[in-house]
């Protein structure tokens, strides 16, 4: 069995970007794919609510039923946002994202070449690159996807299978995050490049996350970064 298939990290019966991962190995390979399979299924037209003062791309942009940009938040295409999702106000969505139904990208939040999957919240200064993200994914506030290297270099996999770590190259120079269903997030929180976290995860911020987190994983801080002791001379 593969442990890094696509179905190993997400649902897609009710999703209409599974065909997004038919020819992929592994899951991370949409990452690639996504730009182009955004360009070739979108259909530009506003059948949801974008309020005075918001600024969508001509042409460029698919807006659900039942969706609404509020005021201040700016989407340039190719971009596909699904039904009852909502843009808050100073979202800057920057092209080649694609979302589910009943999503939230939250204030201040920034995203590019990102695929985001049913029920998700990104809630409020968020910036997430070049990454697949989960159903009923939840994020905490100033939790960011970083995806590049310092030094510029492929991001190459280091990954357990078959009894040994193997190296995955990727061919990308930038890669965030595979976030897999029902994963948390705490807020303050980095996840470094090339992180792949499974299924129905907790990981309690602040924290820094990178390499692999495996399905059902509690991620804590070993320790505090502060000490709290008691006044012995209040006023």
């Amino acid at each position: 069995m593969n442990p890094y298939s696509p179905e190993q990290f997400f649902d897609f019966s009710n999703s209409p970007a599974a065909e997004l991962f038919r020819d992929c190995t592994y899951v991370w390979e949409a990452v690639k794919a996504l730009p182009g399979y955004i360009e070739a299924i979108i259909k530009p037209e506003l059948s949801g609510k974008v309020e005075e003062g918001a600024w969508l791309e001509p042409g460029r942009v698919q807006l659900g039923e039942g969706s609404r940009v509020e005021r201040g938040a700016i989407i340039r295409g190719p971009a596909i946002i699904g039904r009852n999702t909502v843009v808050r106000t100073g979202a800057y969505i920057r092209g080649h994202v694609m979302t589910g139904e009943n999503c939230l990208i939250g204030h201040g939040t920034e995203l590019r070449q990102v695929l985001i999957l049913n029920n998700s919240n990104i809630p409020h200064q968020n910036c997430i690159f070049t990454s697949l993200i989960g159903n009923r994914v939840r994020m905490g506030g100033h939790t960011s996807s970083a995806n590049f290297r310092l030094d510029g270099r492929e991001i190459i996999l280091r990954l357990p299978m078959d009894g040994e770590n193997r190296s995955f190259p990727t061919g990308l120079t930038l890669l965030g995050v595979v976030m897999g269903d029902d994963t948390s997030i705490g807020g303050m929180s980095l996840i470094n490049p090339g992180t792949l976290i499974g299924q129905r995860c907790l990981a309690y911020g602040p924290c820094s996350l990178s390499g692999l987190i495996p399905h059902d994983s509690i991620v804590k801080r070993k320790a505090t970064p502060f000490e709290i002791t008691k006044r012995t001379d209040p006023k």
